[in-house]
């Protein structure tokens, strides 16, 4: 709660966060002897010098300019206009107060030792306690409250913990409290005249705690809980958030300076999950990842020239358009060069197919004269995706038709684990992968683990709830493949002539999803395959596999993080 202040106010901006009674949050900046308060003028203090602030001193009607404020390297920048408020300045850059306020993340990953730090305690009359807890999906028991700085630590109080070598840590994410002396009987009071709370008081039923996880939170309940935590990517500082708190039952203050913490060396949880990037062909495969505290979908690969690899290399949502073959009697169908069957008998189509003589490709009889979209393939007549039919071993998604594994073949170094074809730092590194329940993480390794199954499971096998099962259970290849060992690899067994090239604006190499590709095997030809398998352009049958193993992977959670 903030001591009485003289506050002056701007005019209210637009504000996103609002609390269930409607109240705007944060509030503007306020004033108090001459000083500008609030969280602007926090963070305009929190520089890299110390005793520096960006805050520009006033500017008077018919000055020509201003002091910028910019004293040093800081959060943020306050500085006047001229005529505007003398005390409050009008202009503000750097972290914003309003437009970077989130209540989320509300639950972070201790992948490294965290520093606690005061802030500010603003005008707060209560002596607070602050803090971290085991996330379990339940609001904590006062037990699980772990006090890092108590109720007497002033600014520029810091505490430095290694959460994940504490005894008290459980593995997983972690959220963060305040806990409070209020009285519940009398609002904005210290409960019995002791403004200092502690934890075995709330256990005792006095004061109120107020969690990151903002649905815990004992005032406002169902659906709209009153907010107690604003949260902020700290702009100077990587894995640095700043923790911006307001202490009473059903807040009536709303500058979210009591108290303000920062804490370093925090991770957003989360990390090393497939995700999309939202763009198109192999741009559109990612990793999560930690950036500075934020989780983002980070690309598995960029836009490259087009190439016959079953790929859509330059990212504009075609596969294979334009890939040209460097025979120039060769056309690119599915990702491989094969000869024109224009050219004659030695090309010739098998029965079922005809051959369309504008493409020089076999496509399925019965789609001569189907036109599909660019992301669909012909078959029997229907336009349809490349993947339409297939279902891949377990831990293993479709790709343009093929069954990819895309951590196979490579090799990371130590310390670190493959994770959608990307080497990332293991889940016991700081900034390591998340290990999503029900898996935990192996510190020898770095690699997520089914704890379930401590003796691991076979090759081809995976672990579900304690039992090892194949992995090719219900699995379902592309035409010609075949499950073995949890893998879809060309089938030992023939299966009869060739298919055929897909039907569509994707061209002939948008992926057929498993018809037989190539020339008819009755005239000497290969019968081809509908996966992404290496051809005579590529250079070499190691690197065609690795583009498919990096760029495979679609917007899924990885084998490591979930079940399937």
């Amino acid at each position: 709660m903030r001591l009485a202040l003289a506050i002056l106010f701007l005019s209210t901006p637009a504000f996103a966060l609002t609390q269930p009674n409607g109240t705007a949050i944060p509030s503007s900046a306020g004033c108090n002897g001459g000083t500008p308060t609030g969280l602007g003028a926090t963070f305009a203090c929190q520089c890299t010098a110390a005793g520096v602030c960006n805050i520009g001193a006033s500017c008077p009607g018919g000055s020509s300019t201003c002091d910028d404020g910019k004293h040093g390297t800081c959060e943020t920048t306050m500085w006047h206009a001229p005529n505007d408020n003398s005390c409050i300045p009008s202009l503000l850059s750097g972290l914003d107060p309003v437009a970077d306020a989130k209540t989320t993340p509300e639950t972070f990953h201790p992948t490294c030792a965290l520093t606690f730090t005061v802030v500010t305690r603003g005008g707060a009359r209560f002596g607070s306690v602050f803090g971290w807890y085991n996330v379990t999906g339940a609001a904590p028991q006062p037990g699980d409250l772990h006090p890092m700085l108590d109720c007497n630590a002033a600014a520029g109080a810091s505490v430095l913990l290694d959460v994940r070598n504490d005894p008290a840590y459980k593995g997983g994410d972690i959220g963060f409290f305040l806990v409070t002396p209020e009285d519940h009987a009398s609002a904005g009071s210290c409960a019995g005249g002791d403004c200092c709370a502690t934890i075995p008081r709330f256990a005792g039923g006095v004061g109120y705690a107020y969690y990151s996880q903002r649905a815990f939170n004992p005032d406002g309940g169902g659906a709209a809980p009153y907010i107690h935590l604003l949260t902020y990517l700290s702009k100077l500082a990587s894995r640095k958030f700043y923790f911006a708190w307001e202490d009473t039952f059903k807040t009536t203050s709303a500058d979210f300076t009591n108290p303000v913490m920062s804490v370093d060396g925090v991770e957003c949880g989360g990390a090393g999950v497939a995700c999309d990037t939202g763009q198109k062909g192999v741009c559109g495969g990612g990793v999560t990842t930690c950036d500075g505290g934020t989780l983002k979908c980070t690309p598995l690969g960029g836009g490259a020239p087009e190439r016959c690899d079953g790929l859509d290399n330059d990212c504009n949502g075609v596969v294979d358009d334009g890939a040209v073959c460097d025979n120039p009697l060769e056309v690119c169908v599915n990702g491989e060069c094969v000869g024109r069957c224009t050219l004659g008998q030695e090309f010739a189509c098998s029965p079922d197919t005809a051959c369309d003589p504008m493409r020089g490709v076999c496509i399925d009889a019965s789609c001569e004269g189907v036109s599909c979209p660019p992301d669909q393939v012909c078959h029997g007549g229907v336009c349809g995706t490349a993947c339409d039919g297939i279902v891949c071993p377990h831990g293993i998604r479709c790709r343009n038709g093929a069954c990819v594994d895309p951590c196979a073949g490579v090799s990371c170094g130590g310390g670190q684990v493959c994770v959608g074809g990307l080497c990332l730092p293991g889940c016991s590194a700081c900034g390591g992968v998340t290990c999503s329940a029900p898996l935990s993480c192996d510190a020898s390794t770095g690699a997520c683990i089914d704890p379930s199954c401590p003796n691991g499971c076979p090759a081809g096998q995976y672990c579900d709830a304690g039992a090892c099962k194949d992995a090719c259970d219900g699995a379902v290849c592309p035409p010609k493949h075949e499950c073995v060992m949890g893998q879809c690899v060309p089938s030992s067994t023939p299966t009869g002539n060739g298919g055929s090239a897909g039907s569509g604006g994707g061209g002939a190499g948008s992926g057929s999803g498993g018809n037989g590709v190539g020339p008819n095997p009755a005239a000497g030809g290969n019968p081809g395959c509908g996966c992404a398998a290496p051809s005579r352009q590529r250079g070499g049958t190691t690197g065609a596999f690795l583009v498919v193993i990096v760029f495979g992977v679609g917007a899924r959670r990885l084998r490591f993080t979930m079940r399937e």
